[in-house]
């Protein structure tokens, strides 16, 4: 093809597709990236998936595994009936063929993490439940007690997990838990469970409703595995999440926010889009583009958005 015509093409792609469908190199080296083997012709797929004012994220990996961390859900103190897991996580993985989970991993307790699961965990076989360090992180609500009475009944594996840990998503994967400590905070939110995913070059960090106390501590004991290509925002956008001196750590070349549209809580707050903006990080929010995906061979990304 002749250099103009390669051109004129490559403009129109930019102008037909825009955000939803494009591919960046990942220039940098992250931390501790390139000592997991990569697994040749396989794409690991990242789906922050749209449920609403909560969070859930479908983690499918280069040998075919699926994992499940949190299942989004609507506190039974707003008396609505609609039911994330049924009419949102279950049709989405249905879409994905997906017919059983070999992981379903639960951040912390809070009723917009925990009770979609309830649905998922009716409908698809799960091999494992990964759970917070002391159980939801000191969350006792109905939605958290009605999830493990499932896992109890199912009899699944059950695993208690901490920061140092490691997690098995295959060979091609190394999965760090940079977060709870063994000697946990007050607050349920900073105890949640924060996972890095690394994929050669390409890395995921997914903090779900961590503070800036927890953002501290992880500072303090894991400032040099920090660096992200994705960040996961905290907490939806909180004012309380995301500080400076964690961003500068992160360096996300991309940030990705979860949270409703509309919501009460007027997630994501301007100051973290304003942290963010300062510091010339892209965001996408679901609330805006519906559920976002991250697809990755180890070496390039590029993002797809529902809307």
């Amino acid at each position: 093809m002749p250099g103009k015509n390669k051109f004129f093409f490559s403009i129109l792609f930019f102008f037909l597709f825009g955000v939803n469908a494009f591919a960046r190199p990942c220039p940098r080296q992250n931390s501790r990236a390139g000592t997991a083997p990569t697994s040749a012709g396989r794409d690991l797929v990242v789906s922050f998936i749209d449920v609403g004012q909560g969070e859930s994220v479908l983690v499918e990996t280069p040998d075919g595994k699926n994992i499940l961390m949190d299942g989004g859900g609507i506190p039974a103190w707003r008396k609505q009936k609609y039911k994330i897991g049924a009419k949102v996580v279950n049709p989405f993985l249905q879409k994905k063929k997906i017919k059983q989970l070999d992981k379903v991993i639960l951040t912390h307790g809070h009723a917009d993490h925990v009770d979609g699961l309830l649905d998922v965990l009716t409908v698809y076989p799960a091999a494992e439940f990964v759970d917070t360090l002391k159980g939801g992180g000191g969350v006792t609500d109905d939605e958290y007690i009605n999830v493990l009475q499932v896992v109890k009944t199912k009899n699944l594996k059950y695993r208690l997990a901490s920061a140092g840990d490691s997690l098995d998503f295959g060979p091609a994967l190394q999965v760090l838990v940079l977060n709870p400590p063994q000697d946990r905070f007050d607050n349920p939110n900073d105890n949640s469970l924060v996972l890095k995913i690394t994929y050669n070059k390409v890395s995921f960090l997914l903090t779900a409703d961590i503070g800036q106390a927890a953002e501290r501590k992880m500072l303090s004991e894991y400032r040099n595995t920090l660096q992200s290509t994705v960040l996961k925002v905290a907490h939806h956008g909180s004012r309380s999440s995301s500080c400076a001196s964690f961003l500068n750590e992160v360096k996300p070349e991309l940030a990705v926010i979860s949270c409703g549209r509309n919501n009460t809580f007027g997630h994501p707050h301007p100051e973290v889009l304003q942290r963010l903006k300062r510091k010339n990080i892209p965001y996408l929010i679901t609330a805006k583009k519906g559920t976002i995906t991250v697809i990755t061979d180890g070496q390039t990304y590029r993002v797809k958005t529902e809307y």
